[in-house]
């Protein structure tokens, strides 16, 4: 498992998609026949990102959020074959 973030002041300077590229070719390269990436449900620039690159949503599970805080309500399963 991975974690793909950006820092605020990044954003929108092409590092997501670059590295979800990267994540497109070593997968091939090793023959895995699909990705998943999990995204809140209020992060809509990155799903906007995923959508982007093919990502489709597979599945969605409420938060448990305990003393953690986050506008999301869901974690949402996005998929992609390759």
């Amino acid at each position: 498992m991975n974690v793909l973030a950006c820092h605020p002041k990044e954003r929108g300077k092409g590092y997501g998609a670059r590295l979800l590229l990267e994540a497109d070719e070593r997968a091939l390269e090793s023959g895995c026949p699909a990705l998943s990436i999990i995204v809140s449900d209020a992060n809509e620039g990155a799903r906007r990102l995923y959508e982007r690159h093919l990502y489709r949503e597979t599945a969605r599970r409420p938060m448990v959020k305990e003393d953690w805080e986050n506008r999301g309500e869901s974690w949402v399963l996005l998929m992609k074959s390759l």
